[in-house]
């Protein structure tokens, strides 16, 4: 015989049951045989609205034709002959059926008072395998899974805040030590109102002198080597700098380089953050400067 999927058939008993998602609510009933032990038992409620119980075939009969399986279904038969009788819900032939019928109601109730959560796909996805597994089988298996993704998604939310509190406590410590070296550039006799670029932090490898051949001869510098891989140069002041550049070893350290105001980097007279630099300061580690 046909029938139709009632709300809570399609929506809630068979994504949990059978674990499908249907669009249609006509389905087939074949071999189907009066369960007279299951509509006894039934509350007295069920029992007036002349719902009862049969053992049959459920089938989906769109898109295509499926056979979902042999189930205990819950139907009542229709007063209007141009209506299909409904189908309340499906039940396991084999299981403790007022168990299984508070299992279903709860996931109704749940979706009934407004949890987003509560759709066909997640019934579907997440709740059925754990119905299959033997881990969701009952209400209280049903309250206690909800309650603990709810705590979970709350700790999630709390960590994902605390991730990006931390974010942007470093990146304001990060704009604070570089403008604590700015100031102390700006401070040297020498300083014009030149744009000061600070680098982000890096340990210093190595230092030492070199010799590069330029247009008027071999030129020296003061070259530092850095942990992101860059090779830094500076020309004037080389015993100074060396010095402090060779205390520095093994430590995190920020560059600097000063332009003029306006200065761009296809100026002849530009110097390039990644290729040079006026002076180097020894930083804490920027976790500590945070907990500071």
């Amino acid at each position: 015989m046909k029938a139709h999927l009632t709300t809570h058939a399609i929506l809630d008993t068979i994504p949990l049951r059978i674990g499908v998602v249907l669009s249609d609510r006509k389905v087939l009933l074949e071999n189907l045989v009066l369960d007279q032990i299951g509509t006894d038992q039934q509350n007295q409620r069920e029992l007036n609205e002349k719902r009862y119980h049969v053992i049959a075939n459920l089938v989906a009969l769109y898109p295509n034709r499926k056979d979902l399986g042999r189930w205990r279904l819950v139907i009542k038969d229709s007063l209007d002959s141009q209506k299909l009788p409904p189908v309340f819900t499906i039940l396991p032939i084999d299981s403790d059926i007022r168990t299984e019928a508070n299992l279903t109601k709860a996931l109704f109730d749940s979706r009934q008072r407004g949890d987003m959560r509560i759709t066909p796909e997640y019934i579907c996805d997440v709740l059925h395998p754990l119905y299959l597994a033997g881990q969701l089988r009952n209400q209280q298996d049903l309250s206690d899974l909800i309650n603990k993704e709810a705590v979970e998604g709350l700790v999630t939310a709390l960590e994902e805040a605390n991730a990006d509190r931390k974010t942007l406590l470093n990146r304001i410590t990060e704009l604070e030590a570089k403008e604590a070296v700015q100031d102390q550039e700006m401070s040297k006799v020498n300083y014009e109102n030149q744009v000061i670029e600070v680098t982000d932090s890096a340990i210093l490898l190595d230092a030492l002198v070199v010799s590069i051949e330029r247009q008027k001869g071999p030129t020296q510098y003061t070259q530092i080597e850095l942990s992101n891989g860059l090779k830094l140069l500076k020309k004037w002041d080389i015993p100074k700098t060396l010095a402090k550049a060779v205390a520095l070893k093994g430590k995190k350290v920020r560059t600097t380089v000063w332009n003029r105001v306006g200065s761009k980097p296809s100026d002849r007279d530009y110097w390039e953050s990644t290729k040079w630099f006026e002076d180097i300061y020894e930083i804490k580690d920027s976790s500590k400067e945070a907990s500071e």
